[in-house]
């Protein structure tokens, strides 16, 4: 069987999978309702180019932001990466996220990254509603990720973080992995990952779980070089599971533009443009420049915006 006839053979397969979930998905195996978890902005995806592909980001991340989708994709860094990223999410939150990647030999790469989620200003009032303090809030993780090429074609990841939650005088903090796999050839690649494990994060005498979850994914190029397209599941051990689909079509692999859409099949409610999203790129000799706009996102039920820049060193 000839590459180019098993790559249409996924993408046939990747279209009656997107169908199905979107004509059945509320009868899925998912849970009736997410569950209860303690630090969820380790949900919250790194970089713009992933967000204008509604996150279906498992099989095509490689460089600085395979530290976050999957680790096994930075066996793609070529040289050095440097990726910074920033969005408004809703009232005062922001997040920061910053990655770097560094390819030490042909077959191994290291990345380091951190995500800042910053609370803004809350007031704190006592029982009788008066003013007392301003409340700090904040929530942030520091990760370091390796990754090798067991052959040609295979890639292992592996990264361990450490999680931080701060509120007032409550302070968490506990240690997570993540383990991915990845498969690439020259027009598809499959993909596999399991993040967030690790301890209960504690605050007094609360334990709660972390978001841990599990993805499998694939991209293809079914057309040529410039038309990419990606499908990904995901489970979430204490919650539902969410279908993802992504596109992106590049013009002379300078400018790209790039679109998505989210399936939830344990809603029962969906409308015209939520889980949907749209991004577009640049791309110069050592840099890209992403923006994606999400609308009605899935946390927030607003819009939003997102940039990310990339940095390119060493190669």
């Amino acid at each position: 069987m000839s590459v180019r006839v098993l790559t249409n053979r996924i993408v046939l397969g990747w279209i009656i999978l997107v169908l199905i979930v979107a004509l059945f998905g509320g009868f899925s195996v998912a849970e009736a309702g997410d569950g209860r978890t303690a630090a969820d902005f380790l949900l919250v995806g790194v970089g713009a180019r992933a967000a204008g592909m509604s996150g279906a980001f498992t099989a095509v991340s490689e460089g600085a932001a395979a530290s976050y989708w999957n680790p096994a994709g930075l066996t793609g860094t070529r040289g050095g990466e440097l990726m910074l990223g920033h969005f408004a999410w809703y009232q005062d939150i922001t997040i920061e996220q910053g990655t770097i990647a560094y390819q030490l030999s042909e077959v191994s790469s290291l990345a380091a990254s951190i995500t800042y989620l910053n609370y803004g200003q809350i007031d704190g009032y006592d029982y009788n509603g008066s003013f007392t303090h301003e409340i700090t809030a904040y929530d942030w993780s520091g990760a370091l990720s390796f990754a090798f090429k067991a052959n040609e074609n295979i890639s292992v990841g592996l990264t361990a973080k450490f999680i931080n939650q701060k509120l007032d005088d409550l302070n968490g903090s506990t240690f997570a992995t993540d383990v991915g796999l990845k498969y690439s050839s020259e027009t598809f690649a499959v993909a596999a990952f399991v993040g967030n494990i690790g301890p209960d994060i504690k605050f007094d005498n609360v334990s709660e779980d972390l978001p841990s979850l599990a993805r499998v994914g694939i991209s293809a190029l079914p057309l040529n070089e410039s038309f990419l397209t990606s499908v990904e599941f995901e489970k979430r051990f204490h919650g539902g599971s969410v279908m993802r689909q992504g596109f992106e079509y590049n013009f002379n692999e300078m400018y790209f533009v790039r679109t998505g859409y989210n399936f939830y099949p344990n809603e029962d409610e969906r409308s015209f443009g939520n889980g949907m999203s749209l991004g577009v790129g640049l791309k110069l000799s050592g840099a890209e420049f992403t923006y994606s706009y999400t609308p009605e996102d899935s946390y927030s039920s607003q819009d939003l915006h997102r940039l990310s820049v990339l940095l390119r060193f060493g190669n």
